[in-house]
């Protein structure tokens, strides 16, 4: 295994507080998948099974929005870049996505799929607790976020709600 692997999967948030002995096991796991400029990772809608890690290269987020006269358009939420994870939601037992992930140029993705992920915590409890802490860390900031913004409370702005949704 490549020490830029590790020094790769140190930066991802998911895996924070993870030592190197099992940042190594969560890199045993992966495998990767070369994706060309301007192609398609995973569509809104798809079923997913799989974490994916950016390597090298940088993926743009994007969701379907309703537009004023009624038609469907993508709006980009999010760019993601080299350290920075997408598909997690997959960890928790398979997901459908919700949202489109596009390659803005080549990129080198670390792949985890959801059952090697399952085997690892079986075989390292601590590893899978620690995932799931972040997770659900994450996830309550982007709720309590999300009901403030509801509540006309906070404003985002442009990019704002991607930094964070990154982290």
């Amino acid at each position: 295994m490549s020490s830029n692997i590790l020094d790769n999967l140190r930066k991802v948030e998911v895996f924070s507080g993870l030592s190197d002995s099992e940042l190594v096991q969560v890199a045993n796991q992966c495998k990767v998948r070369k994706v060309g400029a301007n192609e398609v990772v995973f569509n809104e809608g798809d079923d997913g099974d799989e974490l994916l890690i950016i390597h090298e290269g940088c993926v743009r987020v994007a969701i379907n929005t309703k537009l004023a006269d009624n038609t469907m358009a993508p709006s980009t939420i999010n760019s993601l870049y080299k350290g920075q994870s997408f598909g997690e939601m997959v960890l928790l037992g398979g997901a459908t996505r919700s949202a489109t992930v596009t390659a803005v140029e080549a990129c080198v993705l670390l792949v985890l799929k959801e059952r090697d992920f399952a085997a690892l915590c079986d075989a390292n409890p601590r590893i899978g607790y620690r995932v799931m802490r972040n997770m659900a860390s994450d996830l309550s900031y982007k709720l309590r976020s999300s009901n403030l913004l509801l509540r006309g409370n906070i404003r985002w702005q442009q990019g704002e709600l991607g930094r964070r949704s990154s982290q």
